[in-house]
Formats: structure tokens, C-alpha cells, sequence
């Protein structure tokens, strides 16, 4: 094995604790021993060895050595070695003389020999002094050597004492550098599990056929290989501390000399437990681990399991420093008998012996094991598997004989003793609660149901109260909706006026006029290129991202990123190059253009044209611009995106289960070449990641940073989905979004090539759609599993944040054209969302300051809806062409919500509309606030000049619009509205009636004489 060389300074301080601990307690852990004797033979290969010895030597040397025999007296140390051994040993000759008053005498072993002859040096040595030796009782005969020498001993009748009390003693208490080594072995046991808990899961999940021996042999290959576990660890100092044991079926063996048998993997006849076990080694420092995993548990098993945690919890806070071992024992068997809800007498008799021992260079130091009667003193620094578990339980509700009937728990973990009596440190800290070892595959019938396919769908009666427009609404309903939006428009006004004018204040205050973009071609003059010749061209400098334009005699550099475009044209033979430059326009526009700004008194170049004779060369000149340019901005776009970006919290992997949904697209893309593949979604400590099938393709998405959450199992649509709104974007490849949708298509979009109508009854067409039904209710039943899953993460260490997964009330859907197309949009208890087509449409309703209801009208099949924002800046958003039957709906919604809304039957311009507020809030507030929009239809057309309010837009912008017919009316005009002016430039108020039944007759004849030609034509 690859260990590292000898540290001198550990060695020396390891030195001189072994000798105080021997010479303090020589008479009663080293039973009176004035030389302590250890050795060890050759090593075999895939001989997992625990002997002291081993484990003196790498304490002391911090390298094993095999084959050498070790003798220590109160002035001196006698090594019979061999090779590189003797000279490690020499070379720690002068150390220990000046530290520890010790001489070091090494007798070399020969290459080839046994090392018997170097062994009776020793021999005479303990005869000239007349030592009393002592030995490991159960080492006494480890190698030829030890053999050789107890042989010698015993045919003189010499006594030999037990010492393994003493040396135990000397080496539990662990310094800073064995804790850290240990920390790196639970490292090695913890990722193993989780390696070992992702195969269980698969299996499970696809339904596969693995055995206990197949999984066991998987994950000790994966703690050998510790680069597949993610762990940068030389595999040479890595190993394990016995084969993992894996375990269900009901055949289970707590003992961990137990191996994991040939029977396949027990889960599809629930209830159905796994247990597992690891144990490994880096640089010959030990952790263990041991998890049970239940399939479908009943009750009586989960509060089982929970008594059986709750004991260990008891065992660990039992496990301070001036306790002794059998008081952890008690602690655990007490906890047991009195847990509540089970039988805790029957349960603390199936307890095993012990509930662990000390563990470090040995991984079962027995001289502190953990049972009835050890009664050795825990001191801080002392590491413990603390393992507790109940062998032989039986659970009633299964079958007997059956593989669910019998079955064990054992939770083990390895656990470092804190000073001063504080509770110790668990240092294997994969999950263990009941919920997060508990898997569920057999759910209730009627949670696969549509309506119980949402988690806990926020409702609070925000809802519950409205009606289709079909139903029959009293009277009054609608008299409770005005009279609450009437007392909201006062409420309104105040909150609009006061936010108003304390943003103009903040705007004075933080005022900064324009910015300059520092783009710099070259320093000094004297950096500009030379020209070649005398004759000056139009070039292109890539590495100062520079056009040189020759202007009267001089090569003049414009930055690209003052070039607006660049073209060539040809004509008579002659190429002409045209730039057009950025420049300042006048007005407000001025200011945005940064250089104006800077440079308020300078000249700006607009255009410059060039004639060349050399086509080829003009050519070559723009596709160079144009490319550089396009490159450019390329980098500058991606980098504004970038600088307000917040800067997420690191990713916390979960050590222990981790919740995960296969299988999933996520929008938006990341863009590339190449075949999209599905990916995996992760719920981890502190946020969830999504992993591509490529290395670059991964999204973090912090928990912290979710603003809303949403299920959408699919009803109508073709994708069941989770969508989350964030706080603050984040970049997905090169772009920068807000929105992030995982999603699986229930179905596949299909075409029927036959071009023949099936029937109903073909059994083809029958089995189509019963596994269509069957994929549905699959995929909805995981995405609900893996939303519950992640929704109590979020309520067990999340609760401040308010997290919940919203589903989309589809009783209440309505059509609307939202961007450019028309989608099914969905309110929700909060939002107002369309998820199936991106970019997604979320509007919260705390965003919402008021909305208007425009083109309402009985004679109207469509009205339009205007959302304007409590941020002004923000831009109002339109939804377009919504069915006149959804206007009571969408009413009742806005008012359970307490969102204002008006109505009017015109389309308006909102920039200049919310400018001009801005700019005179108190104007406004006087002329009656948002009371503007009150345009509700009335009698006559005088009451309607006296409702309306006195707040109207300026001159200039009633010029502009009625310039403009478009900006006062919907972009998606309907076909209804044309057929009403249709009707209105028919004018027919000027005909009497008899005039009028004239007519009535001429069409009634027309439409006769119609419907007798036809029948002409047949005969």
C-alpha cells in the first residue's frame, strides 16, 4: 500500500503517550510488563487484518510493517526488520533519541530468512534484563518471529502478561491529524451508500433484478475506484473494512462477518426492508455506516424504525467524555423500553449485545465495546460506531413464510467524542429520518385521480366563490364584486399616489445622467499601425477591435463599436464602401447615447463612403467589419446580461437520499449543436440540479432564489410540468432568464399516414389509448411524488421562505393571445400564468396595480385585457382576443384577489398614459386617480360626458393617436367588430315600414328563386 513516510514530530508525540500510559498504569492495564513484545508476519493478499500490532506500528511509524518484530523496554526499542524497514527504523534513530531519551537497536533481517536467528537478540536481551514480557494474547504466535520467540518463552516457563488493555488505551484518544484522516474514511463510507442507495433506487424504479452479492460487489468496487464517488483520493490508501452487506428479503444477519447472499433485491412485494452496511479504510483508519430502507412500510414498521433511531439518538448523547461504555448500552435499552407506541419490552429484548465498540486503526476495538458490562471510562477524542440495532422483528399484517414477514433494523454511525461533556459529533451524516428512508410505489387509487393529481393546491377560498358564466349567479354576487371595487379605488388611488411620489424622490436623489461605455482603440497616438505604403487603405485591426478609415492623408481609428453598419456596392466596375456610424439624435434619445453625453460639444461622424477599383479586397474589408461587429456585440450583450446578475449561494449536495425525476426536458435549451437528450432534475440540501446528458448542461436553481413554484399536471395539454418563477435570473447556457421549466410529454404527437378513419372499436385503436392513459397517470404520479418530496424539504428547513407548490385552477381557464399566439391561459391562487408554450407567461398579483378591461361591449364576442404594473417602468402587457364568456370569471378572480380593475370600449396608449402620471402625480390624484378608466356604458351619451373624468391625455398625444388609428385599438382586431361597422354603414333608420316589408319581400323572393334552380338542373 501507497502510505505516506514516517512523521517524526507525531511519532515523537505518539512516543512519549504510549510511555506515560505505560509507565502510570504498568501494573494495571499492562499487568506489571516491563517489555512490551508485538509483531507481525508477511502480508497476504485481500487479508483484511485488525491486529494490534498493525495498528501500533502506523500509529507510531504512519506505515505498516510486515514481517518485523517490535520489542520496547523503558530505554530502549529492539527492531528485527528487514530491506527498506531496517532503514525507515535507522533513519528515526536520532529523533528518538533527542525526544524521547530512547535508543533505537535494529537488527537487520537477511533477505530470504525468517528472521529466527535476529530473534534471539531479542530473547537475550529480555534474559540479561530479566524483563517481564508482555504480549497481545491473540498475536502471540502472528509470524515466524512472534512464533519463534513465544515458543522460547513458554519452554522457559516465563509468564507472558496481557497488554492489549494498555496499548487500547494509549492509541483511543485520536490528535488532529488522525481526525482528519478519519473524517476522509467517512467520506469513502458515506459516498459509498449514496452509490449503493442510487442502484437500490434504479432497480426499484425500472424494475430491475439485482441480487444482494451484485450490488455488494458494485459499490466495494466503487469505494476501491474512489474517483467514481467523486472523492480525489489516491486509490492506494483506500480499502475496505469487510465486504458491504446487503440485506433484505427477510434473511438478515446484523453480524459483520455476514455476506450479502445471491437472492435478488426483496421490494415488489412490499413491505419490504434493505439494509445495508459499509465499512472502509483510508491509510488504514476505519468508518462505518449502516442504513435500513423500507419499501411501503405499514405503521407498526415506521414507529418501529422511529424507536429504534430515537434509542440511538439517546445512545449518542450518553457518548460524552466521562461516561463508561455500558452507561451507552443503558441508555440505548432504556430508550427502547420506554418508546412510546410500540412494545418496548419485546423490542429491547430483540436488541443486539452490543451496540458498537470503538473503532479507529482497528475497526472493532473490543476493548471498548458498547454492552451491559464494559465498564472502561469514554474520554474526549475517542471514536465509536454506535450501532444499534433489533434482529428477529415480525411484522403481522404480511403473510406468513412470505419475505416481508420477518425482517431487522440497524442504524450505525460513526461518531467522535466531544470535550466538556458535549454531545458528540456525528460524523456520517447520510439522511435517516423515517420520511427520508421510506420509499412509496403503491399509492392510493385516489391520489393517481386528476383532481388529487395536485399538491396541495393554495386555495384559502380565493375561488372557490366564482362561477362559469353558464351558471346562474344571483343577483346578488355581482352587487358584493362592485361594491368591494368601489371601496378598492380609493384604497388604490392612495397607494399609487404615495409610491409615485416617493420614486420621483428617490429618482432626484439618484439621479446619474447617462454612462459612458469605456471602449478605448489605443492609448496614444503613437500606438496607431503605420501604413506599408503611401498609399493608405481601409483596414481592419482584429486585436484592438478597431476599423482604420484613411480621412485626408491619415489612417483615423473608430472603434467597431461605433460602426453601425457597414456595406459595398458595385457599380461601373468599382466597388463603393459605405459605413454608417453611431450618432446622436436629438432630444430625450440624446441622452442615451453615451459618448453624446461625455462629449456634449463635440462632432460626430455619420457616414463615410470609399471607391476602390479592387472588388475582391472591398469585399473582404466589410465581411470583416461585419463579423468583427457581430462578434462583438455578441460579447458585449452576453456580459450586460451577465453584470446584474446575482450571485447564487454554492449548491450543498445531499450526503444522504436524494429525490429525483428522470427523464425531464427543461426550457429553456441550452442551445448547441447536436441531438437533445432528456436529463435529470436533483433535489438537494439547499437547492435542486438539473443534469443533461451533456457535461457542460447543468442548471443550479437555489431555493432561496424561488419566487413561485408550479405543478401542472397535463389535462389538456400535451406535457405535465414544474415550472419555478425566480427572484433573480440566472444564465442558462449564453442566455440570461427568469423562468425555468422541467417538463415530460404524456403522449406523442403523432399523425395517423393511412388516411382512413379506425373504429371506434378496433382493438388497435382501444390499446392506443389505454396506454396513453396508462403513460399519463405514470408520469403525473411521479412528478406529484417528487413535488410532495420537495415541498417538505421546503417546510422542514425552509419554512420562512413560504414555499408551495401552486397548481393552476382549470376550471377557470380562458383563451387570450398572451404574445403572439393564442394559448389557454390559467389563474392560479396568486398568478396569472400560461406554462405550456415559452416564453411563459407569470403575472403575480401583488405586482398588479390596476387592470383594464378594454373593447367591452354586449355586441362584442372578444374584449381585451391591459395589465399595468406597480412598476411604471415596466411595460403594460396586453392579452388579446378573450372570449366575451370568460369576462364574469376573470371578474370574480380579480376581486377574491383584491386587484382593481375597469372597463372601457376603447383600446388605449399606455406609455404615454403612464408617462404623463409619473410626471404629475398630485394632476392626477386631483382629477380623480384611476377613476379615468371608469368608461362603464350608460344611457345617454350626456351622463356618460358627466361620469367621465376630468384627467385626459395632452394635446400632443390625442394628435398623435388619432394620426395613428392602430395605437387606439387591439393589434388582433375581430372579425365580429368588422361585421358590426358592416351593419352600421347600412344605414336603414331612414325606411318607413312599409318600405321595409317591401324589402322583405324582394329578398324572400330572391332566396325562393335561388332554391328552385338547382332542381331545374336535375331534370
Amino acid at each position: 500500500m501507497g502510505a505516506p513516510a514516517m512523521d517524526e514530530v507525531a511519532c515523537a508525540r505518539r512516543m512519549k503517550k504510549m510511555y506515560a500510559e505505560w509507565r502510570e498504569m504498568r501494573e494495571t492495564r499492562f499487568n506489571g510488563a516491563t517489555a512490551l513484545l508485538v509483531g507481525t508476519g508477511a502480508n497476504k493478499e485481500d487479508d483484511l487484518r485488525y491486529l494490534k500490532a498493525v495498528a501500533l506500528e502506523v500509529w507510531l511509524f504512519s506505515y505498516e510493517l510486515p514481517d518485523t518484530l517490535l520489542m520496547f523496554t523503558d530505554g530502549a526499542i529492539h527492531v528485527v526488520a528487514g530491506g527498506k524497514k531496517a532503514a525507515l527504523m535507522e533513519n528515526a534513530k536520532e529523533m528518538l533519541k533527542r525526544e524521547c531519551g530512547l535508543d533505537l537497536v535494529v537488527y537487520v533481517k537477511p533477505k530470504g530468512e525468517d528472521g529466527t536467528a535476529q530473534a534471539k537478540e531479542i530473547l537475550n536481551a529480555i534474559e540479561a534484563e530479566k524483563l517481564v514480557v508482555g504480549m497481545v494474547p491473540k498475536e502471540k504466535n502472528e509470524g515466524m518471529m512472534m512464533a519463534s520467540v513465544t515458543a522460547a518463552l513458554e519452554a522457559a516457563g516465563t509468564e507472558i502478561k496481557d497488554i492489549s488493555s494498555g496499548l487500547a488505551h494509549a492509541m483511543a484518544e485520536k490528535d488532529d491529524k488522525e481526525v482528519t484522516t478519519l473524517k476522509n474514511a467517512v467520506a469513502l463510507v458515506s459516498k459509498g451508500l449514496s452509490f449503493a442507495v442510487r442502484e437500490m433506487e434504479g432497480a426499484i424504479e425500472d424494475e430491475k433484478k439485482l441480487t444482494h452479492a451484485k450490488l455488494s460487489e458494485m459499490t466495494e468496487d466503487a469505494v476501491l475506484s474512489p474517483t467514481t464517488l467523486g472523492l480525489k483520493f489516491d486509490e492506494g490508501d483506500c480499502d475496505i473494512c469487510y465486504p458491504p452487506i446487503i440485506q433484505s428479503g427477510g434473511e438478515y444477519d446484523l453480524r459483520y462477518s455476514a455476506e450479502s447472499s445471491a437472492a435478488k433485491l426483496h421490494y415488489a412485494s412490499p413491505p419490504a426492508v434493505v439494509h445495508m452496511s459499509i465499512g472502509a479504510r483510508y491509510t488504514q483508519y476505519c468508518a462505518n455506516i449502516g442504513r435500513t430502507y423500507m419499501v411501503d412500510p405499514t405503521p407498526a414498521q415506521e414507529a418501529t424504525y422511529s424507536a429504534v433511531l430515537a434509542a440511538q439518538e439517546a445512545g449518542l448523547a450518553a457518548l460524552v467524555d466521562g461516561a463508561t461504555c455500558a452507561s451507552v448500552y443503558e441508555a440505548v435499552k432504556t430508550a427502547l423500553t420506554n418508546a412510546e407506541g410500540v412494545d418496548g419490552a419485546m423490542l429491547a429484548s430483540k436488541l443486539t449485545k452490543n451496540v458498537g465498540t470503538g473503532i479507529g486503526l482497528e475497526f472493532r476495538d473490543m476493548t471498548f465495546v458498547l454492552n451491559a458490562k464494559c465498564e472502561n471510562v469514554i474520554k474526549a477524542g475517542m471514536t465509536f460506531n454506535l450501532a444499534v440495532g433489533l434482529q428477529g422483528l415480525e411484522e403481522p399484517s404480511a403473510k406468513e413464510g412470505s419475505k416481508s414477514r420477518k425482517y431487522a433494523i440497524m442504524i450505525a454511525d460513526s461518531a467522535l467524542v466531544s470535550a466538556g461533556g458535549e454531545k458528540p459529533t456525528v460524523l456520517t451524516t447520510n439522511a435517516k429520518g423515517v420520511k427520508e428512508i421510506s420509499y412509496v410505489t403503491n399509492e392510493d387509487d385516489e391520489e393517481e385521480e386528476e383532481d388529487d393529481a395536485n399538491v396541495e393546491i393554495k386555495q384559502g377560498g380565493v375561488i372557490l366563490g366564482a362561477k362559469t358564466r353558464l351558471e346562474q349567479s344571483g343577483p346578488s354576487s355581482a352587487e358584493d364584486r362592485e361594491r368591494r371595487q368601489r371601496a378598492l379605488a380609493d384604497k388604490k388611488n392612495a397607494e399609487t399616489y404615495k409610491r409615485l411620489t416617493q420614486a420621483a424622490d428617490d429618482e432626484i436623489n439618484n439621479s446619474v445622467i447617462g454612462g459612458s461605455a469605456e471602449f478605448v482603440s489605443y492609448k496614444t497616438v503613437r500606438d496607431v499601425p503605420t501604413p506599408r505604403s503611401n498609399e493608405l487603405v481601409l483596414a481592419v485591426d482584429q486585436d484592438r477591435e478597431t476599423l482604420l478609415v484613411p480621412i485626408y492623408g491619415q489612417l483615423v481609428p473608430f472603434h467597431i463599436m461605433s460602426v453601425k453598419s457597414a456595406s459595398v456596392s458595385q457599380d461601373a466596375g468599382a466597388a463603393f464602401i459605405r459605413i454608417n456610424f453611431q450618432f446622436p439624435t436629438t432630444g430625450a434619445a440624446n441622452l442615451k447615447y453615451a459618448p453624446a453625453v461625455r462629449f456634449p460639444n463635440s462632432i460626430f461622424l455619420k457616414e463615410v463612403s470609399f471607391r476602390s477599383t479592387d472588388a475582391r479586397h472591398a469585399n473582404h474589408v466589410v465581411q470583416e467589419i461585419q463579423a468583427l461587429r457581430r462578434n462583438i456585440m455578441q460579447r458585449e450583450t452576453e456580459r450586460a446580461q451577465r453584470a446584474d446578475l446575482v450571485r447564487q449561494e454554492r449548491l450543498v449536495l445531499s450526503s444522504g437520499r436524494v429525490h429525483r425525476l428522470t427523464g425531464l426536458w427543461m426550457l429553456p435549451t441550452f442551445g448547441g449543436r447536436g441531438g437533445r437528450k432528456a436529463g435529470t432534475l436533483e433535489a438537494h440540501t439547499n437547492g435542486m440540479r438539473y443534469v443533461g446528458s451533456k457535461m457542460d448542461e447543468q442548471v443550479d436553481i437555489m431555493y432561496e432564489n424561488i419566487r413561485f413554484a408550479f405543478f401542472q399536471p397535463a389535462k389538456q395539454e400535451l406535457k405535465t410540468l414544474i415550472h419555478f418563477h425566480l427572484k433573480n435570473p440566472i444564465m442558462v447556457g449564453k442566455k440570461k432568464t427568469q423562468d425555468v421549466q422541467f417538463y415530460q410529454e404524456v403522449m406523442e404527437s403523432v399523425q395517423n399516414l393511412d388516411g382512413g378513419r379506425r373504429n371506434m372499436y378496433d382493438p388497435d385503436e382501444i390499446e392506443d389509448e389505454q396506454r396513453e392513459r396508462e403513460r399519463q397517470k405514470k408520469i403525473q404520479k411521479e412528478f406529484s411524488h417528487f413535488a410532495k418530496r420537495v415541498q417538505e424539504i421546503w417546510e422542514k428547513d425552509f419554512p420562512h421562505l413560504n414555499l408551495e407548490f401552486d397548481s393552476p385552477y382549470h376550471q377557470l381557464a380562458f383563451q387570450g393571445v398572451a404574445f403572439k399566439s393564442t394559448v389557454r391561459i390559467l389563474p392560479t391562487a396568486t398568478c396569472l400564468v400560461e406554462l405550456t408554450e415559452f416564453p411563459p407567461l407569470v403575472i403575480s398579483s401583488s405586482d398588479i396595480e390596476v387592470i383594464n378591461l378594454e373593447r367591452v361591449g354586449f355586441h362584442l364576442k372578444n374584449f381585451d385585457m391591459a395589465i399595468i404594473f406597480r412598476d411604471f417602468n415596466r411595460e403594460v402587457h396586453r392579452i388579446d382576443q378573450i372570449p366575451s364568456q370568460y369576462l364574469d370569471n376573470i371578474k370574480q378572480w380579480l376581486t377574491t384577489l383584491d386587484v382593481k380593475y375597469y372597463e372601457g370600449k376603447a383600446n388605449l396608449n399606455w406609455k404615454p398614459l403612464l408617462r404623463q402620471i409619473k410626471e404629475d402625480p398630485d394632476g392626477w390624484l386631483e382629477a380623480g386617480g384611476w377613476e379615468f378608466l371608469n368608461n362603464e356604458a350608460s344611457d345617454g351619451e350626456d351622463e356618460e360626458d358627466e361620469e367621465m373624468s376630468e384627467f385626459e391625455p395632452s394635446e400632443d398625444e390625442d394628435e398623435s393617436e388619432s394620426e395613428d388609428d392602430s395605437e387606439s385599438e387591439s393589434v388582433y382586431d375581430s372579425e365580429e367588430d368588422e361585421g358590426e361597422e358592416e351593419l352600421d354603414e347600412d344605414d336603414e333608420e331612414g325606411l318607413s315600414w312599409d318600405e321595409l316589408e317591401e324589402k322583405a319581400a324582394r329578398e324572400d323572393a330572391d332566396v325562393s328563386d335561388s332554391d328552385e334552380r338547382p332542381k331545374k338542373k336535375k331534370r
